[in-house]
């Protein structure tokens, strides 16, 4: 038969249990927020090196006389 004690200390281990699976969301917001920064250095590397394989290209002569801008 379930009693008053046996539902207070299932509410103990729930809370427990509660405050453990907020520590693991904070965790993971953090973790979340430190890929998307890594992500975005990533791409910003990217488009730098980009940026230089079209400055290589432009270097180069080219075959008509036009320039950047029309």
């Amino acid at each position: 038969m379930i009693n008053k004690i046996m539902i207070e200390e299932r509410l103990v281990v729930l809370d427990g249990d509660i405050d453990k699976v907020n520590k693991q969301l904070i965790n993971l917001e953090q973790q979340r927020i430190e890929t998307v920064g890594i992500l975005n250095a990533l791409t910003g590397a990217k488009q730098q090196c980009q940026s230089f394989l079209n400055a290589f290209s432009n270097d180069e002569p080219e075959a008509s006389d036009s320039g950047d801008v029309e």
